[in-house]
């Protein structure tokens, strides 16, 4: 399995004998510590610091996910390559607004391509008014521009993906905090993940998440984490659409309550084995991101 995923109150986790045991009361159950990359933990889970000792030692990667609070939220990415180098290197191009400007210029038309080719299937005329974006990001003279023409085509993201579900759903914009709405409780745990999965794709070729090129720096955010996950927002937004649209998840997989629209455990346990199919597709196109992005650091290291 690439990932353990502990989505159950009152569970406690512990290391023996290269196994990670999971307690529930009286109940015990031992998964092969080899077996995993990542160790998601959801609600209010107990962890020896044994376990989190030899998850770091093996290179596996901790994520904590409270629904309810995101802020809350953190993960402890196993680093195992640090490489010097790439991050001095990227730390000075982050002092540069003009590379600054051309990085995000990257990432904004990297995410218009994505997005243009999912409307091109479904709304075709919105899909040439999100086409005819690619020169204004272009010509973008700053990052507050750029922002400006970034957000006009997410909006139009969102118009798209209430155009395709139906009225049932309440969807009219995106809300954060609380969600109101289960499209908007799907999007911001999709969104999550994603953004747990850039953080460790950061980490894996040595560079620091936390420095951003478009999303800068700002206290307790990966913004580079945040860059590299912009452009596929369009395919998390999509694969929200799939699971509502094809009836995978529908209205009473879902509750309402003073922390807003939240999925409940049985429609948890559905979005979970889906997200592992959809994760394997963007995982790729995630590390060919970073990829691209450490490739171009190393040239100027050269």
């Amino acid at each position: 399995m690439p990932y353990l995923i502990v989505d159950k109150r009152n569970i406690s986790l512990e290391y023996e004998a290269d196994c990670i045991i999971i307690r529930n009361g009286e109940s015990r159950q031992c998964v092969p510590i080899s077996r995993i990359s990542q160790l998601i933990c959801m609600h209010n889970t107990v962890l020896t610091t044994q376990l989190m000792g030899q998850l770091q030692e093996r290179g596996i990667d901790l994520i904590v996910i409270n629904n309810r609070f995101q802020s809350r939220s953190y993960a402890l990415i196993a680093d195992q390559q640090k490489t010097v180098a790439r991050r001095c290197q990227q730390y000075e191009w982050q002092k540069d607004e003009q590379i600054c400007l051309t990085l995000a210029k990257a990432v904004c038309h990297n995410k218009m391509l994505r997005l243009y080719r999912l409307a091109n299937t479904q709304q075709p005329d919105m899909a040439n008014t999100i086409k005819s974006a690619a020169h204004t990001i272009k010509i973008a003279p700053n990052l507050a521009a750029l922002r400006g023409v970034e957000g006009s085509l997410q909006r139009k993201a969102f118009e798209l993906l209430r155009l395709q579900l139906a009225p049932k759903y309440e969807f009219k914009s995106r809300v954060r905090r609380p969600p109101t709405d289960p499209v908007n409780a799907l999007l911001s745990l999709t969104y999550m993940m994603l953004h747990y999965e850039a953080v460790r794709a950061c980490q894996r070729f040595g560079l620091d998440p936390y420095l951003g090129f478009y999303h800068r720096l700002t206290h307790a955010r990966y913004s580079l984490a945040c860059d590299l996950m912009e452009p596929l927002r369009p395919h998390a937004e999509a694969f929200v659409v799939k699971l509502l649209l094809h009836g995978i998840l529908n209205k009473s997989a879902f509750s309402h309550g003073r922390h807003g629209c939240l999925l409940g455990k049985e429609g948890r346990q559905t979005y979970y084995e889906h997200y592992a199919e959809f994760l394997t597709v963007q995982r790729r196109a995630l590390l060919a991101n970073t990829r691209w992005l450490a490739r171009r650091i190393d040239q100027t290291l050269q």
